[in-house]
């Protein structure tokens, strides 16, 4: 009986893709099924427009200065929390006379927030803030 070597064999041999067809599609199902589609809520915003604002005057708002040392200047004299309520009844007695505070990127949020809600006790219809150097 003659051998029959291996290169001598007329059959050729495939490979079988099933089974890693099979896993890649059940990984497929898995991450499609363990994703979550939810969209998160977060603080609305509006923010205006550049070209909307208008040229507002230095006497035509009332600025709350909040310094590093968490110190509360208004015209450049020292205020404390307490009497910020007051001067903004005093001094806007127009609802519509906006209120700015301008911290410094050092003071405490604390304090701009204690100032903010004694400003927002005064009355105003606009409030805004900015940071300063």
């Amino acid at each position: 009986m003659a051998k029959r070597s291996i290169l001598d064999q007329d059959d050729e041999t495939e490979i079988n893709l099933s089974p890693m067809i099979d896993c890649i599609f059940i990984l497929l199902i898995f991450f499609i099924v363990t994703t979550v589609f939810v969209e998160e809520k977060g603080l609305q915003v509006h923010k205006p427009d550049a070209a909307a604002s208008t040229a507002m005057e230095e006497n035509e708002n009332i600025t709350f200065e909040i310094t590093a040392e968490n110190k509360v200047l208004v015209d450049g004299k020292e205020v404390g929390l307490a009497e910020i309520t007051g001067r903004v009844r005093e001094i806007a007695n127009d609802p519509e006379i906006p209120i700015v505070i301008r911290a410094h990127e050092k003071a405490a949020h604390g304090t701009f927030v204690a100032v903010w809600n004694a400003a927002r006790l005064g009355g105003p219809n606009t409030m805004s803030f900015s940071t300063t150097n």
